[in-house]
Parts: structure tokens; sequence; C-alpha cells
């Protein structure tokens, strides 16, 4: 997708009290933020010199106005080039927050949508209801959220979704209205239900249901599809050992016997973790960063420690900290959710680990800051492996990295790095796109998604992050319509057949959740008066 001579800005605005830029296409020298009303000029400032940006080719100059804070709608003008309106405000992104949380809503499986006014138009009967077999029984497949562009449903990414708005209930859930904070609480029960589900008897956990094939744009409960569970696996087990005790924690002040059942589950598949040759293996061994029980472990340990406060748990963090990751939100690893855990709950903490998390963590986003900028578009791909599949996750998952960066630690360029990221996604990037799903002009509006293709006279189903620019093009029709060469943070095409680059997952937009709660929060401390 080749964008030429525009102005970026963040589809969504901009907030009052925090970093404001855009990004300018333009041959000039100033740029003036124009009243769009009244079509006067209220601010004026130099933009940056020209500079290069890799990953789009493009030669870009930063317009930064975050000095000014006056509520209103506005454009940029630079030479001849004008942005599209946007407005400024103290609080410009609940409303994505809501969207997000209801695309996530009719992403649900095994729900009953018909007699749903909120689902309108997107109405439909209950879906995928049958039951599997196990080794050790019958496994009730029911419920979960639809995973990726099908009907197939995954552990890991259900519980990453989990982790994100959880945590945006712990740590933000004054941001939310007492109805948001219910339909989030909801939707938090009905994933942990569902993963509960995928938890055998002797407490390993499925990688989830699986279609063994999936074509068609065919609405959910007509879908005929057969469907398989997946295998168990470490992964999988100690994702839901992380998830099932962060939400025992969360649950524990609000519905005391559903947190017993959740803490019993998360001991189980503990216990099945900690009596295998493999972490015998890991515990004992140098700490080898590919091994399979690797991922996800600090973050289940964590959890742990922060729920039954034993001393084992502190033990293992003290042993394994220094081989374990505390920076990603589940694009590599899952370390930012234990630097939560570790430095944002209240359990004792051993001195020096706590230091040393707070230092991998920070000298973390201290690399990321130096890659944004050295990038045109204000992005830390480059201390992250570049604009791999599923990039916009993963740029959302470096500002989840600059957000706890910025909770423990207060720097101000920990929040600019943020605000950068999250501008990113919502339009101030090359394919100048707000990366999810919706009507509004500007945002994506043909993903690689069965269920909107079988609503496709409806409208597209919103609220929906989408994948987003890679070169590494993994199906037919996206190596065909990008061109070879093109830059990678240009290779994306808004398409129902660029299973690549656009197709969306719940747990590519959760983080939006925790990331706009966080804005408001820090919204209500910088505007009060």
């Amino acid at each position: 997708m080749l964008v030429k001579k525009k102005i970026h800005i963040n589809r969504l605005g901009y907030m009052t009290g925090v970093p404001k830029t855009a990004v300018c296409c333009v041959n000039a020298g100033l740029f003036y933020v124009v009243d769009a009303a009244r079509g006067v000029n209220v601010y004026a400032g130099r933009l940056s010199h020209p500079f290069f940006d890799r990953e789009s080719g493009d030669m870009v100059r930063m317009a930064d106005f975050s000095d000014f804070d006056a509520e209103g709608s506005y454009y940029i003008r630079a030479g001849v080039r004008r942005s599209r309106v946007f407005s400024i405000s103290p609080s410009p992104y609940k409303a994505v927050r809501q969207e997000v949380l209801h695309g996530i809503y009719l992403n649900r499986c095994g729900f009953d949508f018909s007699n749903d006014s909120s689902a309108k138009p997107f109405t439909r009967g209950k879906c995928h209801s049958g039951d599997l077999i196990s080794d050790t029984g019958i496994i009730r497949t029911e419920g979960g959220w639809h995973t990726g562009g099908g009907y197939s449903k995954d552990v890991f990414g259900a519980c990453l979704a989990l982790g994100d708005m959880l945590y945006a209930l712990k740590l933000f859930g004054e941001s939310f209205s007492p109805d948001e904070k219910k339909l989030l609480i909801d939707e938090c029960r009905w994933g942990i239900d569902w993963i509960l589900k995928m938890q055998d008897a002797d407490g390993d956990g499925f990688d989830g249901i699986y279609a063994r094939r999936e074509w068609g744009a065919v609405m959910p409960e007509e879908d005929e599809c057969s469907f398989s569970k997946g295998d168990k696996s470490f992964r999988a087990t100690l994702a839901f050992t992380a998830a099932a005790a962060l939400a025992a924690q969360y649950f524990s002040g609000v519905d005391k016997p559903y947190s017993h059942k959740l803490t019993g589950a998360a001991e189980k598949s503990w216990l099945w973790v900690a009596q295998s040759r493999e972490f015998e293996e890991y515990m004992t061994g140098p700490g080898d960063s590919e091994s399979p029980i690797n991922d996800g472990f600090m973050w289940a340990v964590c959890e742990m420690y922060a729920l039954t406060g034993s001393d084992s748990f502190a033990e293992m963090i003290g042993k394994k900290y220094l081989s374990s990751d505390f920076s990603d939100f589940g694009a590599k690893s899952c370390g930012g959710f234990a630097a939560l855990a570790y430095l944002l709950s209240d359990i004792r903490r051993d001195r020096t680990t706590e230091a040393m998390v707070r230092k991998r963590l920070t000298d973390r986003a201290e690399r990321m800051w130096i890659a944004d900028r050295e990038s045109g578009y204000r992005t830390a791909r480059a201390a992250g492996g570049g604009f791999l599949f599923g990039s916009n996750f993963r740029i959302l998952a470096d500002c989840m990295t600059f957000i706890t960066a910025y909770l423990v630690n207060g720097a101000e360029r920990f929040l600019t790095g943020a605000t950068d990221q999250f501008s990113y996604v919502f339009g101030e990037n090359p394919a100048d796109t707000a990366f999810i799903t919706g009507d509004e002009e500007g945002y994506c509006k043909n993903p690689s998604h069965r269920l909107s293709a079988a609503f496709i006279r409806t409208g597209v189903i919103g609220g929906m992050i989408v994948s987003g620019a890679t070169p590494y093009l993994a199906d037919e029709f996206s190596k065909w319509h990008i061109e070879k060469g093109t830059p990678p943070a240009k290779c994306y095409t808004d398409n129902p057949h660029s299973a690549t680059t656009n197709v969306p997952s719940v747990h590519f937009s959760a983080p939006v959740i925790f990331i706009s709660s966080f804005y408001d929060k820090i919204g209500r401390s910088r505007n009060r008066g």
C-alpha cells in the first residue's frame, strides 16, 4: 500500500496533558494547528528536519504540538497539505475501548445472540456446542472466542486476552463506569469458564479446539466443519495457570466461591507442571530461553506467588529471573505480565530480585525508546524483531511494555513511547489507516474473518484489531497483490483474502482495553482542576 504526501494523525484524537504528534510527508518547514470550525490558525510550530524511515521508505518530518491542550476539533496544515479533522479532549479513547469490548463479545462461540438487541445487526444462533473425547474423558467445547479469522479456539490467545482485561480491571478499575465494568467482568468470566473446560483431569491444558478445515463464508451455527482437540502443552498449561491465578486474585473481592474454584484449578495445573521431567531439568539447568517451559514460566510463577504468597514461588523467581523476560505481552513471551504481577501486587519482594526485575524491564524500555527515536513513524519495531506477522499486536505489546515501565519508573519518555505506539496503530502509520475494523473512514472494512464474511450484506463487525503489515507473506493473495520489494511497513492490504496482513483476533484487540483504561487514569491525574 503506497500513500504519498500525507499528514498522518491518530484518528482517535489526542488527549490533553499527554504528548501529541503527527507524521508529515511534506516539503515544508512550519506546520499549523487549525480550528476546524473557524479555519483559523491556533498554533504554529516548526517541523523537524527530514528523516528517512527505513521500514517505510518515506522521508518524513515530525509535527510536535504536545504543549497545545485546548479542547476542540482541529486539522494540521503544512505546506499545501492538510490532515483529516481530529479532536483534542480529556478522554478520547473510551469509545474505542467500548468498540473493542463489543467486538470481543460478538466473537463469542457457543452463545445465543438471537434475542440480544445489543448484537444487532449481527444476531445469530448458538454455534459449535458439541463435545469431544479426550484420553481422560469428555471435553465440553462450548464457550470461548473464535480465534483469528476462523472458528477455531485457542487457549494461549484466550489467556493473553484475559491477562489484558483482568489487569485493566485490577490496575485501572476506576476508568470504567459501573455498566462498562459489569460488561468487562462478564466477558472475562465467559473466557475463564471456557479455559477451565480445556484443563484435563490430570491438570494439564489443551492448546485449544481446532477446525480440521475452515472454508466458506458460512454462519457459525450452520458450520458443518469437524473439530478436534489440540495437543496438551506446557505453553497452554502455563498460560492457563497464570490466567486462572490472576482471575482468582481479582474475583476474591467480587465472587469468593468463584475465586476459590479458580485457585484450585491454578494449583492443579501448577502441580502438573512441577511434577514434570521438563520442569526439573529447567529448574536445575542454566535456564535455556528456548525451552518450551520458559515461555510463560515466569508469568505463571509470579501470579501463583501473588495468589498464594508461598515462599516456594518466591524462591523460583529469585532463581530464574536472570534468564527470564519481564517486558513482552505475548508477541514473543509473557514476561510483561510477570512484571505486573511481581512489581505491582501486594506481596513480599526480595530487594535484590525486585531491583533486577525493574532493571530488566526498564533496560528493555530504554532500548525500545532508542528504536522509537530512530524510527520516522515512531515505532519500536527495530528493537522487537521488525514487522513480523501480527505487527499491530506486537506494537500494542510494545505500548504495554512502555506503560509498565512508566508505572514502575515514572519516566516521561516511557509515556511518550507508549503514546507513539498507540498512535501508530490508529493512523499515524505509512498506510494512513486505523488498523481496527469499522465503518468509519480510514478504518479496516474488509478483514480476513469468516464471521464478518458471513454478514457481508450487514456490514463489518467493528472493534477488531487486524494483524497488520509484514513482508513475510504466507497467503497467495498477498504474495500476488503486494509487490515484491515493498518496504515492510507498507506490506498491507485491506482485503478479506489477505490472511497474512488483515486477519483479526481477540488477543490482538484486548490490549486496547488495557491501554485505553491506563490513559483514562493518566488523564484524570493530569487534567485535574
